[in-house]
């Protein structure tokens, strides 16, 4: 349990960028409130077991959820009325195998958050490289990819790019704080 409750010391931080993140998404109707909910019901898991704070989640969410806790990471799955959703967090955090080949993630980085929906996914990374360099590899290798700029934005230490491809959209953003840069990459399906 000590390495969860140093992970959940962490998520209000991650919280914080993925809602200032998908507040667009969701305008457009395309992430569920579920996410919201799940999100804001890791924020207040106080470690004092894991049935605990499987409950919390479930009311939070009003659906059947599983976690697995372990030493390097936390894995939260269940189940809406739209479909299974899975959320993992911590040093094990692995990229799901069917994120979407056409979007490119960043290297060197470090996975620290997935996240996996029926209406798309979202990660969130650590790197040491510059921000510059970072906006500057996405804005060429997701042209590559055959993705289209739609917005790009710079707001104090947080950057962000939107791009459309097939009905599908793509947002990057890119966080600059006193401990590391990072990365939230939130891909939504048609």
């Amino acid at each position: 349990m000590k390495y969860y409750k140093n992970v959940s010391k962490k998520i209000p931080e991650l919280v914080n960028h993925l809602i200032i993140y998908k507040l667009p998404v969701c305008a457009e109707g395309k992430m569920p409130r579920i996410l919201f909910c799940l999100f804001f019901s890791i924020i207040f898991l106080t470690g004092c077991g894991e049935s605990a704070e499987k409950e919390k989640i479930e009311k939070a969410t009003g659906t059947k959820a599983d976690m697995d806790l372990s030493n390097k990471k936390m894995k939260i799955t269940g189940e809406t009325e739209n479909g299974k959703y899975t959320i993992t967090a911590g040093e094990e955090t692995e990229i799901p195998g069917d994120f979407p080949d056409d979007v490119f993630i960043y290297r060197p980085s470090k996975v620290i958050m997935a996240m996996k929906v029926p209406e798309g996914h979202s990660l969130t990374l650590t790197s040491s490289d510059d921000r510059s360099r970072i906006l500057d590899t996405y804005k060429q290798k997701m042209d590559a990819k055959g993705w289209t700029e739609e917005t790009s934005i710079i707001m104090g230490p947080q950057s962000t790019i939107v791009y459309k491809k097939n009905g599908r959209t793509a947002s990057i953003s890119v966080i600059t704080s006193d401990k590391a840069l990072q990365i939230n990459l939130v891909v939504t399906t048609k």
